[in-house]
């Protein structure tokens, strides 16, 4: 099938189709108002390639909707995706279907580690990622990345004496990584992965944007930068960010380890995820067999959205530093030069420009001064947004 840029500009209202960020009583009961433009979610407002639509609509036209079985021809459209777009095997017995990528990260830390347990992890981060090891007790040591030149990176050193002085037992990492854009290089995985085999510690890896890369970046994954690390590796992923599907509840667990796999399939398989979502499933399998091109505009759109914002900030001198995206459908912005407390500019936003971003102060640590936007939307949505922040800095 063919696919033109032109699909990205395609407007759908979704106000009345209960999507969480546009439903307006949603809005007024938590922010006071429903005249708001949401760039809060790391979700997309384009519309699904048709090959997805085209899938579901069949499946729909059917007319009963029971329990379904998971196909070899599922397991072959994820392998072949990673195959051919990453150059990454997996094999069949490797994946493990789920509901999402958070919950299966909660099943992960409950099943390998202990309450009181030390979970490493690098912030700025999207808050869930630790809830899942806060909420079941385990405690969080934190490695802020540094950020340096407009652009974020590991602090090795403080990692390295992370591992010599504390108990680890497993690493969270996030790659792409949410909220800062970075897409870590093989050589910053290898110098993690070296460490965490050395202090014998795990990796849990959630790589669900590693499709959205922007050109000139390559994603790796770090269960693929050595035998011995792919071992130590749980990768967690889906399609459903890369095809705007979220509400399909529909993820991958990739495990190399037999030894560790085997034991926590059969835990995961108590958890009564007797079958998956059938449209989750086929929806999976039109994207991964049908829709590579379509993702390829995607991440030409999104690098020439990234480049409007940049060059609105740089006309406007709204003295708003843009971090650079490596990554993800995410922006990251730095309010610290306008003349706002850090505390006051997630709520000077919501009232005088009138959309809602995602309050840096909620990414752990080091956030203070920073807001997220997805830029997943048609240009003219996102040109509005940037002149209702124009306009809301203008009156400081």
């Amino acid at each position: 099938m063919d696919f033109s840029l032109d699909l990205f500009d395609k407007y759908l209202d979704r106000t009345r189709t209960w999507s969480i960020k546009w439903d307006p009583n949603y809005m007024i009961e938590r922010f006071g108002t429903a005249d708001l433009l949401p760039f809060n979610h790391a979700e997309m407002d384009f519309e699904c390639p048709q090959p997805i639509i085209d899938i579901l609509q069949q499946r729909n036209n059917h007319g009963i909707y029971g329990y379904t079985l998971v196909k070899p021809d599922y397991y072959d459209s994820v392998i072949q995706w990673y195959q051919h777009r990453h150059n990454i095997k997996f094999s069949r017995e490797e994946i493990l279907y789920s509901t999402g990528v958070i919950f299966s990260l909660r099943n992960v830390i409950q099943f390998f580690t202990n309450p009181g347990d030390e979970i490493l992890i690098f912030p700025p981060i999207y808050r869930p990622l630790a809830e899942a090891a806060t909420d079941q007790a385990r405690k969080l040591i934190m490695v802020p990345l540094r950020l340096e030149k407009g652009t974020y990176h590991m602090d090795f050193d403080q990692i390295e004496r992370t591992f010599q002085t504390h108990s680890l037992k497993l690493v969270i990492l996030c790659n792409p990584h949410n909220p800062v854009g970075r897409v870590w290089t093989r050589m910053e995985l290898q110098r993690l992965g070296d460490l965490c085999l050395n202090y014998n510690v795990m990796i849990v890896s959630d790589e669900i944007h590693c499709d959205l890369i922007s050109q000139g970046h390559h994603y790796t994954s770090i269960a693929d930068i050595s035998p011995e690390l792919g071992l130590k590796t749980i990768v967690l992923s889906s399609m459903t960010k890369t095809f705007n599907t979220s509400g399909l509840k529909i993820s991958n667990i990739f495990i190399k380890n037999p030894e560790i796999r085997a034991p926590f399939f059969h835990f995961f398989d108590k958890k009564f995820i007797y079958a998956p979502n059938i449209f989750g499933i086929l929806g999976m399998q039109a994207a991964y067999n049908q829709c590579a091109p379509w993702v390829d505009l995607l991440n030409q759109y999104l690098d020439d959205n990234f480049r409007f914002v940049q060059d609105y900030l740089t006309e406007h001198e709204m003295n708003i530093d843009l971090i650079l995206r490596e990554g993800t459908p995410l922006i990251w912005l730095d309010f610290r030069k306008v003349p706002l407390a850090p505390n006051q500019v997630f709520q000077h936003l919501i009232k005088n420009a009138h959309i809602i971003p995602y309050d840096g102060r909620d990414f752990l640590a080091n956030g203070e001064g920073f807001q997220r936007l997805s830029i997943g939307y048609p240009r003219k949505i996102l040109k509005e947004g940037l002149d209702r922040i124009k306009k809301a800095i203008q009156q400081l």
